[in-house]
C-alpha cells in the first residue's frame, strides 16, 4: 500500500515542535526578554526551548521521515522513534528548567543534571535509526546523503560541548572555558547539525517539489566536502577546548568555509530553480526563497560576529534560526503536512473513488499571510538585535507569535480536512498528531 513505509510519528515530532515553539514565543514576551538581557537565566531556558524543542525536533522527525527517501529503503529500527521522541521532549524541558537553577532556584538544579542525559539517549537512538538506513554501498555515493551523516557528526558535537558546559555550570569537575566553548556550541547546533541536515534534505525535496533533475551536480560534492572539512574543524575545537587551546583561528577557518560554503549551496539551488518542470512554484518553495536568503544574510553576518561579538552576534543567530530555518522549516512543514495527510486519508482510496488533489488539503492565502507576517517579524528581530532596539523585537516576538499560531491553525484545519467540501471529507477523520493505530476503529469501519 502507498504510504506503508511511511514513519507514523512524524506528525507527532512536529506537533511536539509546534508546542514548543508557541510556548517559547509566550515566555519570551511573558518574561520580558529582549537585546540587552539576552543572557539571564530565564532568556537562556527560552532559547534553549526554542532551538531544542521547536527546531531540533522538527529536525529530527523530518530525518525520521525522509532517511528512508533518501536511502529508498524501510527505516532501520523504527521502534524506537516513540522513545526518542519520549526523550528528547524530557530532555529539552528538564534542561530549560535546570538553567533557572543559575537564578538561585536551587530545586532546579537536578534538572540542569538530567536534560543532558535525556537528549543523548534520544540523540543515540535517532542516531541508530539513521545511520542503520542510511549507510549501505549504494547510498553512501550521493552527497546529501554523506551531508547528513556529517550533520549526525554536528549533533554528537553539540551534544558534547552542551553537556561539557553544562557540566561546568553545576560544578562538577570537569570544566571549560565557557567564554570560547558557547561560540562552538552555537557553531555545531545551528551550522553543524541543523543547516547540514537542512541542506542534505532540501536536495530532496526542492527537486521533488519543483520536478527539477536529481543528478548531483559539482557544487553539491563541493558543498559536502567544505562541510566535512567544516564539522572536522568544529570537533578539532572540541579537543582544543579540553586542552585550554585558543580557538580563533579554527573560527575564522570555520568562517571562511561557511562563506564559500553558503554561496555553492544557494547556486546549486538556482540550478534546480532554472531546471524545474513546474513553472509556478507552491507555496512552500516560494517562501524557501525568503529562508534561503535569510541563510545568505546570517552567514554574511558571522565573520562579524566572531570578530566583535555582541550585538552582531546575536543577529546572526536569530537570523540563522528564526529567518533561515525557521522560515524554511514552516514552508515545508504546510506542503509535508498535507501530504502525509494525503497518503494516510486518501491513498488507500484510490481507484476505489474520486480523491481530492494534495493542494487543495490547504488554503495558499492564509498560509501565504501567516508565512509573510513570519519573514517580515524575522527581519524586525534581526535588525533591532543589531541595533539594540528593544521595542521593535518586541514587535516582532508579538508578529512571530501571531503568525506561529496561525500556522497551527492551518495545520490543524489541514488535519481535519476543513478545506475540503463535506462530500470529498470521509466518514471518519485521522488523529491529530497520533498514529491512526493510537485511535480505534469504529465499528464497520475499515482502518486507513
Amino acid at each position: 500500500m502507498l504510504g506503508k513505509s511511511l514513519s507514523p510519528w512524524t506528525l507527532s515530532w512536529f506537533g511536539a515542535a509546534m508546542i514548543a515553539l508557541l510556548l517559547s514565543l509566550l515566555l519570551a514576551l511573558a518574561t520580558g526578554i529582549g537585546p540587552e538581557n539576552l543572557d539571564r537565566p530565564e532568556a537562556l531556558a527560552i532559547v534553549h526551548l526554542f532551538a531544542l524543542g521547536w527546531l531540533t525536533q522538527v529536525m529530527l522527525g523530518a530525518l525520521v521521515q525522509f532517511v528512508p527517501v533518501l536511502a529508498a529503503r524501510p527505516l532501520a529500527f523504527s521502534r524506537l522513534a516513540l522513545p526518542a521522541l519520549l526523550c528528547s521532549c524530557f530532555g529539552t524541558v528538564t534542561l530549560a528548567g535546570g538553567f533557572l537553577s543559575l537564578d538561585g532556584y536551587e530545586i532546579a538544579r537536578p534538572f540542569f543534571l538530567l536534560g543532558p542525559v535525556a537528549l543523548g539517549l534520544s540523540f543515540a537512538m535517532l542516531a541508530v535509526m539513521i545511520l542503520s538506513t542510511l549507510i549501505t554501498r549504494q547510498t553512501l555515493r550521493l552527497p546529501e546523503v554523506r551531508m547528513v551523516i556529517v550533520a549526525l557528526a554536528g549533533l554528537a558535537g553539540l551534544w558534547l560541548s552542551g553537556a561539557a558546559m553544562v557540566s561546568t555550570l553545576t560544578g562538577s569537575h570537569l570544566a571549560v572555558d565557557i567564554s570560547q566553548a558557547l561560540p562552538l556550541h552555537m557553531l555545531f547546533g545551528i551550522g553543524g547539525f541543523l543547516t547540514f541536515a537542512a541542506c542534505g534534505v532540501s536536495y530532496k525535496l526542492f527537486a521533488m517539489f519543483l520536478l527539477a533533475p536529481e543528478a548531483a551536480s559539482w557544487q553539491r560534492r563541493a558543498v559536502f566536502s567544505l562541510a566535512a572539512l567544516m564539522a572536522g574543524l568544529m570537533l578539532t575545537g572540541l579537543v582544543m577546548l579540553a586542552g585550554a587551546g585558543s580557538l580563533a583561528p579554527l573560527l575564522i577557518g570555520v568562517c571562511a568555509i561557511s562563506l564559500v560554503g553558503c554561496a555553492l549551496y544557494l547556486d546549486d539551488v538556482r540550478r534546480l530553480w532554472r531546471a524545474r518542470r513546474r513553472p509556478v512554484p507552491e507555496l512552500n518553495m516560494s517562501w524557501s526563497r525568503v529562508a534561503l536568503g535569510f541563510l545568505a544574510l546570517s552567514v554574511l553576518l558571522l565573520p562579524f560576529a566572531v570578530w566583535q561579538g555582541g550585538a552582531l552576534a546575536r543577529a546572526s543567530v536569530f537570523a540563522a534560526l528564526v529567518g533561515w530555518l525557521s522560515t524554511l522549516t514552516l514552508a515545508q512543514m504546510i506542503r509535508i503536512t498535507a501530504f502525509l495527510t494525503w497518503i494516510q486519508v486518501f491513498a488507500p482510496l484510490i481507484g476505489r473513488r474520486k480523491v481530492p488533489v494534495v493542494q487543495s488539503l490547504t488554503h495558499p492565502r492564509r498560509a501565504g499571510l501567516a508565512l509573510t507576517i513570519w519573514s517580515l517579524s524575522a527581519g524586525i528581530g534581526t535588525l533591532s538585535l543589531a541595533t539594540g532596539f528593544h521595542t521593535g523585537f518586541r514587535l516582532a516576538l508579538c508578529g512571530l507569535l501571531i503568525a506561529a499560531t496561525q500556522i497551527l491553525c492551518e495545520l490543524g484545519a489541514i488535519r481535519c480536512l476543513s478545506h475540503l467540501s463535506p462530500p470529498e471529507r470521509p466518514a471518519r477523520l485521522p488523529p491529530l498528531i497520533l498514529p491512526n493505530f493510537m485511535k480505534p476503529p469504529h465499528s464497520g469501519e475499515t482502518q486507513i
